[in-house]
């Protein structure tokens, strides 16, 4: 049975290969279908019956259809539905007149353009980079300008209210090195907080430097510093003071400088006071007291930021003879003030 099927399909194919050079010009398609139609039914019921009730099958044969009948006698018939010029035809058509998708295709433009070239991408880059560097050189150039004039504005306000012989340059080379005065040995030994010597009220600010002496001939510094504590339990008065130097030059601090001491009743809020221990009669610094009075006086005025002027007795406010020497002498405290302006580190003296 194989074998007879495919001798009959390289019949057919043989039959239509002729069929295409010898036949007559096509015809319709649908003149085609009604003869193929009257040839293939017949009009004998019978035959129609048997055709109906025999086996059939339909196979594709290259870009065709062929419909196979199956007889009694075991011979096949079959017809293509459609004619190899139709399907020709078509196909040139087809190829012809483009699809609907390919003209939508074509009418719309494309909305993304070529890549750019990376060179335009890179000069881009590169004119950002000079954008940002100048940017960044002109916000420096601004915040040094105003630092200037910050530093310049200071440096005239300190010259303006000096009386020491310095002029602006000096004091732009003592900033620009970092030179300060150093400040001199000081033994800290703070008093109980209390209402009589230390109070522990905070100073808002420091307009001025008040130099006492102790009224009491030949004590030494601690001797006096427990005279201010013990006032804590004698309330026999309220005295105090920050520092206190020795006769032989020691430096006892006994109130912190960020607090009011009681030493000037009415300059207490905004001044720091230091009392000075004697061993002369008329109340005379010995030359070690001096020594360090000088040193202590210098290192104050330049750590917050004051002039000699701002140096006072305590007979400037009040009349009071203290420190007794110097309101007597007014000629060896002006000495003592222009010491303090002209005061150097031991290490820079060459």
């Amino acid at each position: 049975m194989g074998q007879t099927a495919r001798k009959s399909r390289e019949t057919i194919r043989g039959g239509n290969r002729e069929q295409k050079t010898d036949r007559e010009p096509a015809r319709s398609s649908s003149q085609k279908r009604r003869s193929d139609s009257g040839t293939t039914r017949s009009s004998n019921p019978k035959l129609r019956s048997s055709n109906r009730t025999a086996d059939s099958g339909i196979q594709v044969i290259g870009n065709s259809r062929e419909i196979i009948k199956y007889t009694g006698q075991g011979q096949r018939e079959s017809k293509r539905s459609t004619q190899y010029q139709d399907v020709e035809l078509w196909e040139l058509r087809r190829e012809s007149q483009p699809s609907k998708q390919h003209k939508q295709a074509k009418s719309y433009p494309r909305r993304h353009g070529s890549p750019r070239p990376v060179q335009s991408i890179k000069r881009r880059r590169a004119k950002r980079r000079k954008v940002y560097f100048y940017r960044t050189i002109a916000l420096s150039g601004i915040v040094l300008c105003l630092v200037l004039i910050y530093f310049m504005t200071g440096v005239i306000y300190r010259s303006m209210h000096t009386d020491t012989g310095r002029g602006v340059v000096q004091i732009l080379s003592d900033t620009v090195t970092g030179r300060k005065i150093v400040p001199p040995d000081i033994i800290e030994d703070f008093l109980e907080i209390n209402d009589y010597s230390r109070p522990g009220t905070k100073l808002k600010r420091i307009n001025s430097i008040f130099v006492h002496y102790t009224a009491n001939a030949g004590t030494t510094a601690e001797q006096n510093r427990s005279y201010f504590a013990n006032l804590a339990e004698t309330h026999e008065r309220s005295a105090s003071a920050h520092f206190i130097i020795g006769y032989d030059g020691t430096l006892l601090q006994c109130i912190p400088l960020d607090e009011e001491a009681y030493a000037v009743k009415t300059r207490n809020g905004d001044s720091i006071s230091i009392e000075c221990c004697y061993l002369a009669e008329d109340g005379s610094f010995t030359q070690e007291t001096y020594d360090t009075l000088v040193h202590t006086l210098a290192w104050l005025i330049d750590e917050y930021d004051l002039s000699a002027d701002d140096i006072l007795r305590h007979y400037d406010c009040g009349g009071k003879l203290c420190p007794l020497y110097y309101a007597e002498h007014e000629d060896a405290w002006e000495q003592l003030r222009k010491d303090v302006a002209n005061y150097e580190n031991p290490e820079d003296i060459h």
